[in-house]
């Protein structure tokens, strides 16, 4: 495994692990636990779709517009759902910084695969 292949995997496997532990122990009801996965899991939907539309040469500016409106709702319901938690001030902070850096994780991830097909390093 290389370096640079490295960097990737830890930025998502760390962020979506600190932001799944930590919010699992700090939310009391499974309505809560499951909120904050399922704002996860959409934005990494979003994410992959769209990426994987650019690898693809197939986004057009609809495909675009909608995976941006989707994005800034999933982060605002994530802000909401934070705001609201009965959460510390560093976790209100920690959470949502986790779930950007497994993003971030998750793109990277996603280019540096499209760089080895198409045989750049």
């Amino acid at each position: 495994m290389k370096t640079t292949r490295l960097l990737p995997w830890l930025l998502f496997l760390s962020g979506a692990l600190i932001y799944v532990i930590g919010l699992w122990r700090a939310c009391p009801l499974l309505s809560g636990k499951g909120y904050f996965f399922g704002v996860l899991m959409t934005g990494m939907f979003v994410t992959y779709a769209y990426q994987r539309a650019v690898n693809l040469n197939q986004n057009d500016e609809r495909f675009a517009s909608v995976c941006q409106m989707v994005a800034l709702i999933t982060v605002g319901l994530l802000l909401v759902g934070v705001w609201n938690a009965s959460l510390l001030p560093l976790e209100m902070g920690l959470y949502p910084a986790a779930f950007f850096v497994s993003l971030l994780g998750q793109v990277l991830l996603q280019r540096s695969s499209e760089n080895e097909l198409s045989g750049e390093s």
